[in-house]
């Protein structure tokens, strides 16, 4: 063992830096003097590396990873999307909170809440925003100006503290804040923001704040999307037990139209990019297609799957593609024909909601984010599994791996 140390400097006790080489030549020989062919400079206060070489080859040899760093697995991302241009990707992680109040994120910056935005092309995180709760849904506005995020979180009270946030792209910081608020989406003017509470649901100006019209047929909406040209709305409703799709057109609010109401809880409706179409999904690997004017069921898709569906179009329309909220599983579909083209699964793709809910099957959006979404030019799409990954529609293969 004496082979493991170092030669010091008899004037402080520390190791030499100019004599190692010469000193492990001496003990090649057998010497075990320290070397004084040269002068010994001081080496400040650096540590003693013979005692510390000596304490990694001991741990090595016992535990065999003493000296490596723990490995922390990726956490699966809650909600994903994708800049108008493609150049950026925003992924929210859901998280706890500190148990205080008023709550804050948890201090383990492991556990708590965070949206992040990051460089699609190099992979590097450009902005990292904690918080906690349920991270429901992330988006750009359509200028690519500014990111939102959904939030729900309840107290262990019973005190329902859902939020929306809207911050600026290029600095971070927070533009607009609407309290108790749970779900919302950007119109496509690039201008305006559609938030919904429990008892509202509003449209307001991002630049100052201002409201500008309102549509109370969706107040308490689960979740919301705008058609391409911003003229109707659809909306997840839960109401008397049942949970419907609710289309509003813009200019005459007060005359919307539902669907048959659904016993089993769903989430997510989204029109088409030519807003002829909407598509929900539902439990089981079930995708309904409905009229995007009248609201009547004209087809129906399966996955295959067992979990929540989670529909998605690409931007050119020509495909349509579902996730799975159990397993992560990706179904791709040619949108006109209903032929299945792809079909992506995940080794790690479950997710874990922190929002504590009673009862048998209770109305829980956040057992439903939005964890899948198409690139701007329909070639890529972006899944919650690995901490947010990116892979090739046409094969599949990874491109991008993101993480907290």
């Amino acid at each position: 063992m004496r082979g493991l140390f170092l030669p010091k400097n008899p004037s402080n006790g520390l190791v030499c830096p100019n004599c190692k080489r010469a000193a492990e030549k001496r003990r090649r020989r057998g010497a075990g003097r320290h070397s004084r062919d040269h002068e010994c400079r001081p080496v400040g206060n650096v540590p003693q590396w013979g005692t510390f070489l000596l304490v990694i080859v001991i741990g090595q040899g016992i535990a065999g990873f003493v000296a490596a760093a723990p490995f922390v697995p990726k956490r699966d991302a809650h909600s994903v999307a994708f800049s108008p241009d493609g150049k950026l990707a925003v992924i929210g992680y859901s998280g706890q909170s500190n148990q205080e109040f008023p709550p804050g994120p948890h201090p383990n910056p492991r556990k708590c809440g965070v949206v992040q935005w990051f460089d699609v092309t190099s992979g590097r995180r450009l902005q990292r925003k904690e918080t906690f709760g349920d991270i429901t849904r992330v988006a750009f506005s359509a200028d690519g100006r500014r990111v939102a995020a959904a939030r729900l979180y309840t107290t262990l009270d019973g005190i329902a503290l859902n939020e929306v946030r809207v911050w600026q792209v290029a600095t971070g910081n927070t533009e607009l804040v609407f309290d108790r608020c749970q779900a919302f989406t950007f119109l496509p003017s690039g201008g305006e923001i559609l938030v919904v509470s429990r008892k509202q649901c509003v449209v307001y100006r991002l630049a100052d704040g201002s409201k500008v019209e309102t549509f109370p047929a969706l107040a308490g909406a689960l979740s919301v999307d705008s058609s391409p040209d911003g003229t109707r709305l659809v909306a997840v409703m839960a109401q008397e037990g049942q949970c419907m799709i609710r289309l509003v057109s813009r200019d005459q609010p007060d005359r919307p139209r539902d669907s048959p109401g659904f016993s089993t809880p769903f989430y997510a409706a989204v029109f088409s990019p030519s807003g002829d179409q909407v598509a929900s999904g539902h439990a089981q690997g079930h995708v309904l297609l409905w009229d995007a004017t009248t609201l009547n069921p004209i087809g129906r898709l399966r996955t295959g799957g067992q979990g929540l569906q989670h529909p998605f179009y690409s931007p050119d329309g020509q495909l349509l593609a579902a996730g799975d909220q159990r397993n992560s599983d990706v179904v791709i579909w040619d949108r006109d024909t209903g032929e299945e083209l792809r079909r992506y699964t995940f080794k790690q793709g479950t997710i874990h909601a922190y929002h504590a809910r009673r009862g048998a099957l209770p109305i829980a959006p956040e057992r439903s984010p939005q964890r899948f979404a198409f690139s701007h030019d329909g070639s890529t799409f972006l899944a919650g599994p690995y901490g947010g990954i990116i892979r090739l529609v046409s094969t599949g293969q990874d491109l991008q791996r993101f993480g907290d």
